[in-house]
């Protein structure tokens, strides 16, 4: 793969700013980046490497260059660590920029931006790295944003990007997106019908002084060498890492509905009964079944613009989210009792007011107990609508695939809303070792049969 690097400049009004981090943002200061990959197979995209640097490559750094007028602190950099009596922000000045890269791959595209399952290491080239700056061997700070686009000749065109999650959660990411598309495909004049991105700080409250609380915890772990974070991290496993994507159709989810129901008498909500199927199949494939102790845990975050008083606007970009915790006993676990106990925390956060920010006091160091016990978690959201956000136009159209291939370092599941065309449902990206995904892939596979008692016990007559 070939590369070529530029620095995206676009000038705002000013010469220089902060952003500060608020409580929500510090709960992800340390995790690794969030990391997309969008593949665009339209068939004129396919063209020589020179015509798209000609034709296609300009307008889509013009565009680029215009969102980031707007979502300037995506221009910005954060610095390394927190430190002592520094306030941990997002600093910008006239002139930032943003690293574009420019790549060129001979591998297969067809084969990169299908379902089935695909070694990472063929993904990680097509994702940017977050470039550092520092003063002789000491890292001082890092960029918030780097996009790859990287062409596939004659084929297609996957655009990659990395963000620093304490920056934006998927919310205010998507609102970047979407406004990035529409310039893209219908000129400056889009952004008059795109609502603005909100950077007022002072509309999220923090009555119980949980930023500064933050701030000590990050800072005690750091020189605690916690690393439990790394406990999620699939790469510093042996053996080969794959990533394949999991469809739950709305006639899946239906079925399973009813089934979860039967079983449990919960009436589970879509997202439950996605993510309760895969936390079961993740769990059989690690081998719980066979282990007759211990809980097995889950985690996912929740929307907290609408559950502060007074609600935060939903234009806020930032983070602010809600982390949420599941448990089950590991040895009986079922994708119906997972879902229903998902959705049990689910129903709670509408019944009991403030429940979304009852146990925040222990977020930063609640994540890394998760870590450590290797809990599944959550990236990403039907909810953000990625598909119809990274619409470009012509040529480009709607992207074929949107994956999210940082659950290699997260270990979470990658929710999306469905990208096929009257499909419906959603679709659950998934990131383990090689052995793990057979038996994840034999479990997803069965679950059809498995919703039908009487068609199963057939089949285990037969068997």
């Amino acid at each position: 793969m070939s590369t070529t690097s530029r620095q995206l400049r676009r000038r705002r009004p000013g010469s220089h700013g902060r952003c500060p981090l608020t409580f929500f943002d510090l709960v992800f200061w340390d995790f690794p980046p969030v990391q997309r990959l969008f593949f665009y197979d339209r068939a004129d995209l396919g063209h020589d490497v020179p015509d798209f640097l000609l034709r296609e490559l300009p307008l889509l750094k013009k565009s680029l260059a215009t969102a980031l007028h707007h979502f300037y602190p995506l221009a910005g950099r954060l610095p390394c660590r927190i430190q002592e009596r520094v306030s941990p922000e997002v600093a910008y000045t006239d002139g930032d920029s943003v690293r574009l890269t420019v790549a060129v791959s001979g591998d297969d595209f067809e084969d990169l931006a299908c379902d089935h399952p695909r070694d990472t290491a063929r993904l990680r080239p097509l994702l940017p790295p977050l470039p550092t700056h520092g003063n002789g061997s000491s890292l001082l700070s890092q960029d918030v944003l780097a996009i790859q686009v990287t062409v596939f000749p004659r084929a297609g065109i996957c655009v990659g990007t990395t963000v620093h999650h304490a920056v934006a959660d998927g919310s205010s990411y998507a609102h970047f997106v979407k406004t990035w598309a529409a310039i893209h495909r219908l000129g400056e004049k889009a952004v008059v019908d795109h609502t603005p991105p909100l950077f007022d700080r002072s509309v999220v409250r923090d009555g119980a002084g949980l930023r500064e609380a933050f701030i000590r915890d990050h800072q005690d772990l750091a020189a605690a060498g916690d690393r439990r974070l790394d406990g999620w991290d699939l790469r510093r496993r042996p053996g080969v890492i794959v990533f394949a994507t999991f469809r739950f159709t709305d006639e899946l989810l239906r079925r399973l509905g009813r089934h979860v129901e039967s079983e449990t008498s919960a009436r589970c909500s879509p997202y439950a009964l996605a993510c309760g199927a895969a936390w079961a199949g993740i769990v059989r494939a690690r081998g719980g079944c066979d282990d007759t102790g211990g809980d097995a845990q889950f985690g996912f975050v929740t929307g907290c613009k609408p559950r502060t008083s007074p609600p935060i606007p939903s234009n806020y970009f930032g983070n602010c989210l809600g982390l949420c915790r599941v448990e089950a006993e590991r040895s009986r676990l079922t994708a119906a009792n997972a879902a229903a106990a998902i959705w049990s925390v689910i129903e709670g956060l509408s019944t009991e007011q403030g429940r979304a920010l009852r146990n925040a006091r222990e977020w930063v160091r609640g994540a890394r107990e998760y870590a450590a016990a290797r809990a599944v978690t959550v990236a990403g959201s039907p909810k953000l609508g990625v598909y119809a956000a990274a619409h470009f136009g012509a040529p480009w159209g709607r992207p074929r695939k949107v994956e999210i291939v940082s659950v290699e370092r997260t270990g979470a599941l990658a929710l999306a809303e469905s990208g096929r065309d009257g499909e419906g449902g959603i679709e659950v990206g998934l990131a383990l070792p090689r052995g793990e995904m057979d038996v994840f892939r034999a479990f997803y596979r069965d679950l059809p049969l498995r919703l039908d008692p009487a068609a199963y016990r057939c089949r285990e007559g037969k068997s």
